[in-house]
């Protein structure tokens, strides 16, 4: 184990340990950001099952359905500088989404999970990495109920939505505007398709038996089995050069505890801390107004939402304020911000655990450091 920790925060690091030693992690990293300092920042274990590759200071890791709140974030941006309202349909930038009933389907209906597009009924199977292939299903989807009546997770398609929208108002894939645009010039790693540098850095995925949405995925029938039905069938899948290479910000966005953090802890402060700006505080917090709290329909879990963020609940546990806002991953990885004390937190690891909840790494990690404020 290596990195830095403040000696008030001892117990955080007592629990990475713990993490590593006896809770099952390969290798992974935990970082926070407090009133935008940096007090925790530790890694350990290793990038590979075979234990043969260290953990590194800059090594990236994919960090799964995490990505889908930095997909949000990229275009919370735009509605921050002007290009954009959230409340404006989604068709107005989008023209050929406006047909089957998403007419009046608004952009902050897509962003909090209640435009009824779980799935691309249209995208073949095994057509993940065909460009433009999800979007044009999604262009002659029906929504599977009325938009705004029905919460759901939309596990699979939330980023190509995202996505679309991006391109459709700069010109630009989500992956560059995150680059070029948002958090590169920020000095924050967070990719969406990778070059060969920073493959060369990533932390290979394992996976333990037994993962309660990866078996929903694998079981015909169910609404995961078939929004999933694109994803190419690969016994290696996390490790293929094209998953890492391709931008797909629904779950393959690569990044570190560290960058979570800093991200988070900006957001915390309001979206601006030190001349580093996100976002602005009124996009910001409305966008982390709840916009439901119920049983969604894909996982059948009971989450909060707000408008691309998940907000702090029984399956996102994080932290004690019902404020806290971010997003967590499969099997894992999670990022969050405190706003009540200024607090980002980032952690990701290499084991995909079988959970459906925060899991006992980070609930560990997290319980330690409001132990310690």
């Amino acid at each position: 184990m290596a990195g830095t920790c403040k000696p008030q925060f001892s117990a955080v690091k007592e629990a990475f340990i713990e993490n590593l030693s006896t809770r099952g992690e390969i290798g992974a990293a935990v970082s926070v950001t407090l009133n935008g300092e940096r007090v925790v920042d530790l890694w350990g274990g290793f990038c590979d099952g075979q234990k043969t590759r260290p953990w590194q200071e800059d090594t990236l890791v994919c960090v799964m359905s995490a990505t889908k709140a930095i997909a949000s974030l990229a275009i919370l941006a735009l509605a921050d500088r002007g290009l954009i309202s959230v409340d404006d349909p989604v068709a107005k930038y989008w023209p050929a989404f406006g047909q089957f009933g998403k007419e009046d389907i608004s952009i902050r209906c897509v962003l909090a999970q209640m435009a009824g597009l779980p799935v691309a009924e249209k995208a073949p199977e095994g057509s993940l990495y065909y460009p433009g292939v999800i979007e044009a299903a999604l262009e002659v989807q029906t929504p599977r109920w009325k938009p705004w009546t029905q919460p759901c997770y939309h596990s699979f398609t939330h980023g190509p939505l995202c996505q679309k929208i991006m391109l459709k108002v700069t010109g630009k894939t989500l992956g560059a505007f995150l680059r070029e645009d948002l958090l590169g010039p920020l000095g924050i790693e967070f990719y969406l398709g990778m070059n060969e540098e920073q493959i060369n850095r990533c932390a290979d995925i394992s996976i333990a038996e037994g993962v309660p949405s990866l078996l929903k995925m694998q079981k015909p029938g169910t609404l995961m089995y078939e929004a999933w039905r694109p994803m190419p069938k690969s016994h290696n899948f996390f490790q293929d050069p094209q998953f890492r290479s391709y931008e797909f910000a629904s779950g393959n966005g690569h990044s570190n505890a560290r960058a979570l953090a800093a991200i988070y802890g900006i957001l915390s402060k309001g979206g601006s801390h030190n001349g580093h700006h996100i976002i602005g505080s009124e996009v910001l917090n409305d966008a982390i107004r709840e916009q439901w709290d119920a049983c969604e329909a894909i996982t059948e879990r009971d989450f909060r939402y707000g408008t691309g963020f998940m907000l702090n609940n029984p399956y996102f546990k994080i932290g004690t304020n019902r404020s806290s806002f971010g997003h967590p991953g499969l099997g894992g990885p999670m990022g969050f911000a405190d706003p009540e004390n200024q607090l980002g937190f980032g952690y990701c690891c290499n084991y995909v655990h079988a959970i459906q909840d925060t899991g006992p790494c980070a609930e560990a990690l997290i319980s330690s450091l409001y132990d310690s404020l």
